[in-house]
């Protein structure tokens, strides 16, 4: 699975740079098209070994070949709040190696504080209507009656769900064309990711349909920043700004 997760972060990140590629011809130069992309990801994985600290961070690689564990320094990385999570013994670490000295850590993630099911409340907007054409948002309101202001000032809840292997999905009220369509009131569209990755130190939100062929296909990818990573609170920034997520707790 994860190598089909390689291959399809590579087509994502593709289309994110927007750059033109020659067609392939074969599954062999696909694959050394893939492999050679992935190899430009700075990022490393690895797990946490006893001695980790505000300065240091002690790990074993994922690819473990009997050697001693690593060591970095994450000194500058811990006063920019570039180290997100608390690290314990046996977490997994998504590393990004300082690009002028390869002794230091620019940026360490525990993804094992990532993993969850993390939830935001999103309000509502007014449907566009023709006779509101040419009105401020506040005009638009004062003209509404006290039901369908009522209506904005209800939220739903959308959670993003992180797995192992870098499983992802979504979940929120599904949209009733039946009965929201008749409503003054829209909430925002929700994006159906599939997988999560991290690309030198961004994190990758990948949104995919499966076909009636049961193929695979996406449909955008999101390349979003870490800002905060705390055992109850998460926000990502987007292209429109950031967002705030709590944790959901099953009970």
């Amino acid at each position: 699975m994860k190598k089909a997760l390689y291959f399809t972060l590579i087509c994502a990140l593709t289309m994110l740079t927007g750059c033109s590629k020659t067609t392939v011809k074969d599954a062999n130069a696909e694959q050394v098209e893939a492999d050679s992309l992935v190899n430009d990801n700075a990022t490393i994985y690895g797990l946490a070994c006893d001695g980790c600290n505000d300065t240091i961070v002690v790990f074993l690689t994922l690819d473990y070949d009997g050697s001693d564990p690593d060591t970095l320094n994450v000194l500058d990385a811990t006063r920019q709040h570039m180290v997100f999570g608390n690290i314990r013994i046996g977490d997994k670490l998504a590393i990004v190696r300082d690009e002028q000295d390869s002794t230091k850590a620019r940026m360490v993630v525990v993804v094992d504080d990532l993993l969850g099911e993390w939830c935001q409340q999103v309000l509502p907007t007014l449907r566009e209507r023709a006779d509101m054409e040419g009105l401020t948002h506040r005009q638009k309101v004062e003209q509404l009656p006290d039901s369908i202001r009522e209506l904005l000032s209800i939220p739903r809840e959308y959670a993003y769900v992180f797995k192992h292997d870098n499983v992802l999905f979504t979940k929120g009220a599904s949209r009733q064309a039946t009965s929201d369509e008749v409503l003054p009131v829209e909430y925002p569209a929700l994006k159906r990711y599939r997988e999560w990755d991290f690309f030198n130190g961004q994190l990758i939100l990948i949104e995919a349909m499966t076909d009636s062929l049961g193929k695979s296909n996406i449909v955008s990818t999101d390349t979003v920043d870490l800002m905060l990573l705390t055992p109850d609170s998460l926000v990502l920034r987007f292209n429109d700004g950031p967002r705030g997520f709590y944790r959901k707790i099953e009970e």
